[in-house]
């Protein structure tokens, strides 16, 4: 008789950030704010490093704050540097005045998925695939990227071998 194997899905850099915003809600609440903040951002840091994706963390102003260590191999900058930059810095397109405007919008709705286009630091662009979420800390905004064959390698290693 054949066995069924209920397993959960791959997770994916969307529910990556869902869970974390999960995570971020359960803080204890009745702690100082800067305790809290202090706390807040452990666990932000401490769940971006356990992503197998391209995270950056950016502020309202559209620059860098934080990113882990798949965003330097995925835009060739070091931490350094990447954190000296803004959205606009990495972004492919020319027309800065739709970049903006698609900012706002990110804000606005809360989350984001679709293509981009990245501007690594030796001026090659990589198409991504990425998931945003805004406001997942106050004035916190991540986004999870990853290059579409590597999401689909990801899949597939996670679901094991035998499945396709």
């Amino acid at each position: 008789m054949a066995r069924v194997s209920r397993r959960s899905p791959p997770p994916t850099p969307l529910s990556a950030i869902t869970a974390l915003r999960t995570a971020l809600a359960h803080i204890d609440r009745s702690m100082t704010a800067d305790r809290v903040q202090r706390k807040r951002a452990e666990a932000l840091l401490a769940h971006l490093a356990s992503i197998p994706v391209a995270v950056l963390v950016a502020n309202n102003r559209a620059r860098y704050v934080d990113v882990n260590e798949a965003a330097l191999v995925l835009t060739g900058f070091t931490r350094r540097e990447l954190l000296a930059r803004s959205v606009w810095d990495l972004t492919g397109a020319a027309d800065a005045a739709a970049g903006k405007a698609m900012w706002q919008t990110f804000l606005e709705a809360g989350e984001l998925a679709g293509d981009y286009d990245l501007r690594r630091k030796d001026g090659r662009i990589v198409h991504t695939t990425f998931f945003a979420a805004a406001h997942v800390l106050p004035g916190l905004h991540v986004s999870a990227l990853v290059i579409p064959r590597l999401l689909r390698q990801l899949g597939h290693a996670r679901q094991g071998p035998g499945h396709t």
